[in-house]
């Protein structure tokens, strides 16, 4: 990775606190990389985003190249353009009437063959939320032999630095898509009704990160789906939920994140 930043620069730390890998840190009052873990840089641009006098760059994208928060054909391009991974919560949790407001519009996603198969589980607060990080966290523990080194390597930052929660990003709230293994595309069904949450809900100002953290866990040790009340053979996908504790000055750029092929 490349990070750098101009003259800009504040040196607020808003691009070291919302950097997923923990790849920045401030040195002297200006953020740059960890040494050593420059390696971890996924290229999410978040530093870029986030930062507001837009004095972050990252391998040569700045301010200036990322979308605007506002470009877009209709309403839904700029949802698609504007989107974040949300990483930081406000504490409070959602009411529980905007939470089934939300699911109600749910049920009307698409199934394979429109079999409405689909089971949507929610940790319903904060509190619920710490109370199954902490069973995970000592369930991986009990396994911890047994892990895949990744997750390994996590749990023991977690075990040094309890306060920190890259599982759940100490999220109010899960929402667990649940699917029966009997339906014909039960696997997609659970991602799909993950990606249709995540546009509904952020259209409404709330924020969202993919769970892919629990779906390595549930993987690697089976057990843990009985925490949540899952049956080890469905298929599931999860998606953290909860106001935002972060705004984003910016989009990103995307210039190369794709190949486009007609036939």
């Amino acid at each position: 990775m490349d990070f750098k930043t101009t003259g800009a620069c504040t040196g607020c730390g808003a691009c070291v606190k919302d950097c997923p890998m923990v790849v920045l840190e401030l040195k002297d009052g200006r953020p740059q990389a960890r040494a050593g873990r420059e390696e971890m840089c996924i290229g999410c641009q978040h530093c870029v985003a986030v930062c507001p006098t837009g004095a972050s760059v990252l391998n040569g994208v700045g301010a200036a190249d990322c979308t605007s928060v506002d470009e877009g054909r209709n309403p839904v391009d700029r949802l698609l353009k504007s989107r974040r991974s949300i990483r930081q919560f406000v504490p409070e949790d959602l009411p529980r009437a905007e939470i089934d407001a939300m699911l109600e519009t749910l049920k009307y996603i698409p199934t394979g063959c429109n079999i409405r198969h689909l089971t949507y589980k929610v940790v319903s607060g904060r509190a619920q939320m710490e109370a199954c990080k902490n069973k995970v966290v000592e369930l991986l523990k009990a396994k911890h032999e047994g892990l895949p080194d990744f997750l390994k390597g996590t749990l023991i930052s977690v075990l040094k630095h309890p306060e920190t929660d890259p599982f759940f990003r100490s999220a109010p709230h899960l929402l667990i898509v649940v699917g029966d293994p009997k339906a014909v595309t039960p696997q997609y069904d659970c991602v799909a009704a993950c990606a249709y949450f995540d546009l509904l809900v952020q259209a409404s100002g709330v924020g969202t990160c993919w769970g892919g953290f629990l779906k390595i866990i549930l993987d690697s040790v089976p057990e843990a789906a009985d925490i949540f009340g899952i049956p080890r053979d469905a298929p599931c996908y999860a998606m953290m939920f909860g106001r935002s504790a972060v705004t984003y000055a910016r989009g990103v750029n995307r210039a190369n994140g794709t190949k486009i092929e007609y036939i």
